[in-house]
Protein backbone atom coordinates (compact mmCIF):
# COMPACT_ATOMS: atom_id res chain seq x y z
CA UNK A 1 0.00 0.00 0.00
CA UNK A 2 2.05 3.19 -1.15
CA UNK A 3 1.54 6.74 1.26
CA UNK A 4 -1.00 9.42 0.78
CA UNK A 5 0.58 11.84 -1.23
CA UNK A 6 2.33 14.77 0.43
CA UNK A 7 1.18 18.09 -0.45
CA UNK A 8 3.32 20.95 -0.72
CA UNK A 9 3.09 24.49 0.40
CA UNK A 10 4.37 27.74 -1.42
CA UNK A 11 6.42 30.18 0.70
CA UNK A 12 3.78 32.80 0.67
CA UNK A 13 1.66 30.32 2.68
CA UNK A 14 -0.16 28.52 -0.11
CA UNK A 15 -0.58 25.00 -1.70
CA UNK A 16 1.24 24.53 -4.87
CA UNK A 17 -0.08 24.23 -7.92
CA UNK A 18 0.57 21.40 -8.69
CA UNK A 19 -0.38 19.93 -5.80
CA UNK A 20 -4.44 21.95 -5.85
CA UNK A 21 -5.65 18.78 -7.63
CA UNK A 22 -5.38 16.45 -5.47
CA UNK A 23 -6.61 18.46 -2.66
CA UNK A 24 -10.53 17.32 -4.41
CA UNK A 25 -9.52 13.81 -3.30
CA UNK A 26 -10.02 14.45 0.08
CA UNK A 27 -12.80 14.96 2.66
CA UNK A 28 -14.14 18.55 2.49
CA UNK A 29 -15.90 21.13 4.19
CA UNK A 30 -17.92 24.07 3.33
CA UNK A 31 -16.61 27.77 5.03
CA UNK A 32 -17.19 30.83 5.14
CA UNK A 33 -14.87 33.39 4.44
CA UNK A 34 -14.83 36.87 4.89
CA UNK A 35 -13.41 38.93 2.06
CA UNK A 36 -13.25 42.92 1.52
CA UNK A 37 -16.75 42.10 -0.75
CA UNK A 38 -18.73 40.51 2.42
CA UNK A 39 -18.46 37.01 3.10
CA UNK A 40 -18.35 34.12 0.24
CA UNK A 41 -18.47 30.21 0.91
CA UNK A 42 -15.22 27.81 -0.03
CA UNK A 43 -14.85 24.63 0.18
CA UNK A 44 -11.65 23.76 2.23
CA UNK A 45 -9.37 20.25 3.40
CA UNK A 46 -7.89 19.90 6.54
CA UNK A 47 -3.88 19.37 6.04
CA UNK A 48 -1.18 18.87 8.08
CA UNK A 49 1.54 21.34 7.21
CA UNK A 50 4.55 21.10 8.97
CA UNK A 51 3.16 19.64 11.84
CA UNK A 52 0.74 22.39 12.53
CA UNK A 53 -3.21 21.75 10.89
CA UNK A 54 -4.25 24.15 8.58
CA UNK A 55 -7.14 24.57 5.85
CA UNK A 56 -6.71 24.48 2.58
CA UNK A 57 -8.98 26.52 0.17
CA UNK A 58 -9.52 23.54 -2.64
CA UNK A 59 -9.67 25.91 -5.87
CA UNK A 60 -6.97 28.78 -4.87
CA UNK A 61 -4.65 26.81 -2.38
CA UNK A 62 -4.61 29.38 0.41
CA UNK A 63 -4.08 28.19 3.58
CA UNK A 64 -5.81 29.34 7.18
CA UNK A 65 -5.47 28.52 10.49
CA UNK A 66 -8.58 27.23 11.96
CA UNK A 67 -7.97 28.60 15.36
CA UNK A 68 -7.71 31.93 14.36
CA UNK A 69 -8.70 31.69 10.88
CA UNK A 70 -5.81 34.22 9.66
CA UNK A 71 -4.69 33.24 6.54
CA UNK A 72 -1.76 35.09 4.20
CA UNK A 73 -3.82 37.89 3.12
CA UNK A 74 -4.92 40.30 4.97
CA UNK A 75 -8.26 40.27 3.03
CA UNK A 76 -9.57 36.56 4.16
CA UNK A 77 -10.24 35.64 6.73
CA UNK A 78 -12.43 32.28 7.66
CA UNK A 79 -15.42 33.23 9.41
CA UNK A 80 -16.78 29.16 10.65
CA UNK A 81 -18.26 26.40 9.19
CA UNK A 82 -21.24 27.08 6.87
CA UNK A 83 -24.70 26.18 8.75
Amino acid sequence: MSEPRKIRTTGDGCVLDLDILYLSKKGRVDYRVQTYEGPVTRTMVPLDVKGQRMLADVITGTLYDPTTGRSNSPHLTLIGIKK
